[in-house]
């Protein structure tokens, strides 16, 4: 009869499901690497695993500029392009100032002499300041994190996680990259340019010299930036034949096709295409030089050509450098330059330590509180279901470090469709102080733990997850004490138990407020103690707390 009752709790069930649904997303689906193991989907920091830390900081200027009535904004901007040779872009603050990003490092006597020109000065804050500081706007900071990201993706670093602290620094974890690896990913990234070859033979160009080495035998073509409108990620051959070259297909923007084909002509490409190679340089040195194909020339005669293959080689060594130059074409320019203010790496043979030493102290936490509780209460049927809700609070909370993009959402989606619907119904005899605030803050936490992106456990995480079987413990005595102590009335268990979940709302209330500080404030690693540790209390209060008081109730 208890047996019964217990599987076809509400509480019992969705715990069961939720327990299903994270060991699939860790063992299942997607599924794991061959060689995975016991890891399966998940994915471990440069702390457990060895790696390297790059902290960039973005070179940029924030200004405000007192310019005479009849220049107007467009005019400053471009000006200040010229002047100091770089991107300037207007751009409105909160309180609806008109400011410029200057997107590189400039001090105050370099833009004072440049505004010389149009008669126009530095502005100042109203104590008297000048407007002027070193950042970037928000924008560029974020479209400059989407690239290094997208960098990192194609090289097959998905895993790796980009940090923004502040309004002009990235931190970038590399999980099993060492340092001069890492620098060399994200360190240097910068403008990507298109030349053709002017004066000499083909072939004399060479993958890795400079600008200043090429310069007098190449002429601009377009940047990047301007001229490609989009990449495919696949390296692709113009024919099915083994025998055919690899090559790297990307799209032109009108203004890039047009510039592409003035140029042949100006230069005879179209008459003499082998001693004309299109040149392609990222951060002024060189990573692709090629002939335009004798049909690619032809068609130029006619009329712009706005989609391009690349051709780098056959074989396995053409297929490399077609992957090679996809990622240069998708993510070589970045909006700002960047500077490496710090690195740190930790070896693997240290992390794979660190590793085995995390996975034995979660295992000593549990099995330490496990005996402690049965030197406490001395009896099976209260020590077996706490250690079941220890375990599955630490397998839903792996679950979701393994998927967090859509299991997160899975899983907070169900858990409130099942606590509103058990609200209408009456299914929670035990219900938190208030259900609403409680709904409230699990939507607002699910958000946060969304927008934190990729997830991956570290030493900070380790910590969180011992955190959370203490407090687990304790909120599990709560009850049982409560339990154990009360009538068997239904009205006055009920009550107790009612009261016990007062007591542990209200404790976790005050340790999710805590941790939220920890967590918005992005302190580096820090913030995975924070997500993991509020992640948990939330499991808790919602999920394995309901049912371990159910399965209490059933067999005490």
């Amino acid at each position: 009869m208890r047996k019964e009752g217990l599987l076809s709790d509400i509480r019992v069930i969705t715990l069961l499901l939720f327990v299903l649904a994270a060991l699939i997303a860790i063992y299942v689906y997607p599924p794991p690497p061959a060689d995975a193991g016991l890891n399966g989907n998940l994915q471990y920091g440069l702390d457990l695993v060895g790696g390297s830390s790059l902290q960039l900081k973005l070179n940029g200027t924030l200004v405000g500029i007192d310019a005479p009535e009849d220049v107007n904004e467009s005019r400053i901007a471009s000006f200040l392009s010229d002047a100091l040779d770089t991107e300037v872009r207007p751009y409105r603050t909160a309180r609806g100032e008109i400011k410029y990003e200057i997107r590189k490092s400039v001090t105050t006597e370099q833009l004072a002499d440049a505004l010389k020109g149009i008669n126009a000065t530095i502005a100042r804050k109203p104590d008297g300041k000048l407007d002027f500081e070193e950042g970037v706007t928000r924008e560029t900071r974020d479209e400059t994190r989407r690239i290094i990201e997208t960098k990192l993706n194609m090289l097959g670093l998905a895993s790796t996680t980009v940090r923004t602290v502040g309004s002009n620094l990235l931190v970038i974890d590399l999980a099993g990259i060492d340092i001069k690896t890492a620098e060399s990913l994200v360190g240097e990234p910068g403008k990507f340019e298109i030349r053709i070859q002017t004066n000499g033979t083909g072939g004399e160009i060479k993958e890795g010299e400079h600008l200043r080495e090429i310069e007098n035998i190449t002429e601009h073509v377009v940047y990047g930036s301007e001229g490609i409108r989009s990449v495919r990620m696949v390296p692709q051959r113009r024919s099915e034949s083994e025998n055919a070259p690899w090559g790297a297909p990307f799209t032109l923007t009108e203004k890039g096709a047009t510039a592409l084909r003035d140029a042949a002509i100006k230069y005879g490409a179209l008459d003499d295409p082998v001693n004309h190679e299109l040149v392609m340089l990222l951060d002024n040195v060189v990573v692709y030089s090629g002939p335009l194909a004798p049909e690619l020339a032809e068609e130029l005669r006619n009329a712009p050509v706005y989609s391009l293959i690349s051709e780098t080689g056959v074989g396995d060594e053409g297929l490399k450098r077609a992957r090679e130059l996809i990622i240069h074409l998708k993510a070589g320019a970045l909006p700002v330059n960047v500077q490496v203010l710090g690195a740190g790496e930790v070896p693997a043979y240290l992390g794979a330590k660190f590793k085995k030493g995390a996975l034995i102290a979660g295992l000593l936490a549990i099995i330490a509180v496990t005996l402690v509780v049965g030197i406490r209460y001395r009896e099976k049927r209260i020590i077996l279901p706490m250690f079941f809700g220890l375990l599955s609070e630490v397998i839903l909370i792996l679950g979701i470090v393994a998927t967090i993009n859509w299991l997160t959402i899975g899983m907070m989606g169900i858990l409130l469709v099942v606590l509103l619907i058990g609200a209408l119904l009456r299914w929670w005899k035990y219900p938190v102080t208030d259900l609403t605030v409680g709904v409230t803050v699990l939507l607002v936490i699910s958000a946060f733990i969304l927008s934190a992106g990729k997830w991956q456990l570290d030493l900070p995480s380790i910590a969180g997850i011992i955190a959370v079987i203490g407090t687990g413990v304790d909120q599990m005595v709560i009850i049982t004490d409560e339990v154990l102590s009360g009538g068997r009335s239904s009205s006055m268990y009920h009550k107790r138990i009612s009261f016990a979940y007062g007591i542990i709302f209200a404790s976790a209330a005050t340790t999710i407020v805590a941790m939220l500080a920890l967590a918005f404030m992005a302190l580096g690693t820090l913030r995975s103690l924070a997500i993991v540790t509020i992640t948990g209390l939330l499991i808790g209060i919602f999920i394995t707390r309901p049912a371990y008081a159910r399965i209490i109730e059933l067999l005490v």
